[in-house]
């Protein structure tokens, strides 16, 4: 068995972490869930658990359901279609085209070199299942007979590549049969006979295909690892330094030592040959390799992020990767390492556009500045010349450019951020954007009022009017148009600048002395030219307007009040971030996508990560994407993958003359199966949407139930996609309450 796990690391070696990432040869890895790729880090951001290989053909597993190929020893990467967002911990690769992974609740199984995945079924369901029910170890002989271990000890063998399975007797001393060790790793010879290890020292044999267990080895110390080289040779590795040898088919096991550095846990261990191996430890800050079977070792510190798993491509090719998809490979088994890709140094609190195609900028605390300006497929870091955090930026040119940080600062580069110069906006109130529409022209908004340059920020002035009085925090390009808001306020310029109108919000105004008021609170503004524009209000309901403000419809279709960041590259495209979707309340990665100009929305789930409300960049031909603190991706499909798919929603009736309860319906077109569907409700009257998540069945048909309250009653339903078609979103439906109105 080819295989080697187990816990989290991050992106490059040491010497990579620089301010400029490798470019790399191969083309940027796409996240598995979704249209995005990885700019930031290289390869890709999501920690990997296990590695193995087929000759160079070699496969990656890890956080997220991340799962990656390579067919060059490693050197580059390609993302696969897992089907799960489970973090998966198990990889075992039977030939270059043939592999099985899981972790948590599932597993997989690919027969094509991962173009295609299917359900290895261990589990009813692969959403929540008991803890005892967990993954514990994955062994396949071959690409139809292979073994489940649970977490509980429970053994299920399967001859038809995971659709059924026998019981086999559970692994000794499990709580299964009233212990407590739990499965670790399994490897097996033949339909038959095999081995299992276990967290309490044991490495039992079964020749019987698990109908009886016998221990060959004790040694008190949790066993993590087992492989075989062959019929003779194996390798078993654990806790406190633990490294065992057979030579007899695994009869009997001696231990050997290692000489790890302070002492370490080891975690896997993958052989390429009977004397050549490669072993990880818990704590991925050494690596160690072996060329004559364990008798002396070289460790090696490979890089500043954690590596959890390695592999062996040949005899002399190492490949090892952890935390944030840190990558690294060695030709020469062990004693020197080459970075595959690299990250950025530090950290990024949004990511902005740039006005020329292809740029975007992310900035972050203590000056820190990513800039690209080749779509999001590699980026660069820069400092601002400040050691305060950059708040804002705005670039009208790739190289012209301006600053500003979190204590009012601005600053200027004519040279794409490589050196600033500090501008003096002739006022003390620390301001919170910045925006240039063109490199002579730049201006600072808010706290209150705008203060404007055209002269390359020379000198700045107060723009008069009223204006001067408004509360301001953001600013957003609109075209050849601006718009500036605040919590209450949205204004707007046509003349770069120089003059400024007031938008109206939605709702209604009142008359208060000589003033017309409109409390709404405003939580976001993306105007994409000066008459098409999207408010998102305080209570997280999203309008639009395509006369500049004159009027504004909601869009309900949303389904959600958990809309927090906004950007729209065109009157129909854009996106949302939100806090939550479903039942996933955790705060995770899921953006909303609209293409119909927000009358329907579909949900993405991209990163494990939550995204900052400034974390998206609708760009027009290239999106960007901030995930988490320092995940930089972009997409040029909108961020969907997979096949279109169609999604309905309705009610037995459009009205009912008084308050019930009914089932709210729909259909998935295409579906297999258990794919979850969110329903949302809002009642008459509210703001706030509930929500059930339900499953649909093989024929893609869902039922859920309601009661309905007087008035008008919405329902949404949205779905985020299986990985081989996207997610999609239900118009609204609106079910009435109440007596008709008499037609006059």
């Amino acid at each position: 068995m080819r295989r080697l796990l187990r816990s989290g690391g991050a992106m490059a070696v040491a010497a990579a972490l620089a301010a400029a990432l490798p470019a790399g040869a191969s083309a940027n890895v796409q996240v598995g869930s979704s249209g995005w790729l990885w700019g930031n880090p290289l390869p890709q951001g999501n920690t990997l658990r296990a590695m193995a290989f087929s000759g160079p053909s070699g496969y990656a597993a890890g956080d997220f359901g991340t799962l990656l190929k390579t067919t060059d020893g490693g050197v580059t990467w390609a993302g696969l279609p897992a089907g799960t967002f489970s973090n998966l911990t198990e990889l075992q690769v039977i030939d270059g085209n043939t592999l099985v992974a899981g972790g948590g609740c599932v597993a997989r199984r690919s027969t094509d070199g991962g173009q295609t995945f299917s359900r290895i079924a261990f589990t009813n369901v692969e959403s929540n299942c008991p803890a005892d029910a967990n993954l514990g170890a994955l062994a396949f002989f071959d690409a139809n007979t292979g073994f489940v271990f649970e977490v509980g000890g429970q053994v299920f063998q399967t001859d038809d590549g995971g659709t059924r399975f026998a019981a086999k007797t559970p692994v000794p001393a499990t709580k299964a049969v009233g212990g407590g060790a739990i499965p670790t790793d399994a490897t097996f010879r033949s339909p038959t006979a095999g081995f299992v290890a276990t967290t309490d020292g044991n490495i039992y044999q079964t020749t019987d295909g698990g109908t009886s267990w016998k221990s060959v080895s004790q040694t008190g110390r949790a066993v993590r690892g087992i492989t075989f080289t062959g019929d003779k040779v194996g390798y078993a590795v654990g806790d406190g330094d633990l490294f065992l040898k057979t030579s007899d088919g695994g009869a009997t096991w001696v231990a050997k030592d290692v000489a790890a550095p302070g002492g370490q846990d080891l975690t896997g261990v993958q052989c390429a040959t009977a004397d050549v191996c490669v072993v990880t430890t818990k704590a991925g800050k050494v690596v160690g390799t072996t060329k004559d079977g364990g008798d002396h070792w070289l460790w090696k510190a490979v890089s500043s992020d954690p590596l959890f798993a390695a592999g062996l491509a040949s005899a002399t090719r190492v490949v090892a990767a952890g935390q944030q998809g840190a990558t690294a490979f060695s030709d020469d088994t062990g004693e020197n390492y080459s970075p595959v890709g690299g990250r950025l140094l530090g950290q990024f609190t949004r990511v902005r556009a740039g006005k020329v195609a292809g740029s975007a900028f992310a900035p972050g605390p203590d000056g820190t500045l990513g800039r690209t300006t080749d779509g999001g497929h590699t980026w660069t870091r820069g400092n601002v010349a400040t050691s305060e955090d950059v708040l804002d930026v705005s670039f009208p040119t790739v190289n012209d450019g301006y600053a500003l940080d979190v204590a009012g600062g601005v600053f200027n580069t004519n040279d794409g951020g490589g050196h600033w110069a500090t501008l003096d906006t002739g006022s003390t109130a620390r301001a919170r954007a910045v925006y240039a529409p063109s490199p002579t022209n730049v201006m600072v908004v808010g706290p209150t009022g705008i203060r404007r340059s055209t002269n390359s920020g020379a000198s700045f002035a107060a723009v008069r009017g009223a204006v001067a009085r408004t509360v301001l925090g953001q600013v957003d390009r609109a075209g050849g148009a601006i718009v500036a808001y605040g919590p209450q306020d949205v204004i707007k310029s046509v003349d770069n600048g120089k003059a400024w109108t007031t938008v109206l919000k939605p709702g209604k105004y009142i008359k208060k002395g000589k003033k017309r008021v409109n409390r709404l609170a405003v939580r976001n503004v993306d105007f994409v030219d000066a008459t098409h524009g999207f408010l998102l209000d305080g209570s997280g309901r999203l309008w639009r307007t395509a006369n500049g403000g004159k009027a504004w419809t909601e869009l309900p279709g949303v389904g959600t009040n958990a809309a927090r960041g906004m950007s729209f590259s065109s009157a129909s495209r854009g996106y949302l971030v939100v806090s939550s979707f479903g039942d996933v309340r955790q705060s995770t990665g899921f953006l909303l996508r609209t293409d119909d100009g927000g009358a329907t929305w579909h949900p993405q789930f991209v990163e494990s990560d939550p995204i900052a409300d400034g974390g998206i960049a609708a760009g027009g031909g290239t999106d960007y994407l901030l995930g988490g603190q320092q995940a930089l991706l972009y997409s040029t499909s909108g961020g969907d993958a997979g096949a279109a798919s169609a999604l309905t929603v309705a009610a037995p009736k459009a009205r009912y003359g008084k308050p019930t309860h009914i089932t709210v319906t729909g259909k998935l077109t295409p579906a297999s199966g258990n794919e979850r569907i969110t329903v949302s409700y809002r009642a008459p009257g509210s703001t706030v949407w509930r929500t059930q998540t339900v499953t649909a069945s093989n024929n893609g048909s869902y039922t859920s139930s309601w009661n309905l309250a007087k008035g008008d009653n919405l329902f949404v339903a949205q779905w985020q996609g299986n990985f081989r078609a996207h997610g999609d979103g239900s118009k609204v439906l609106v079910v009435r309450v109440g007596k008709a109105k008499a037609k006059r």
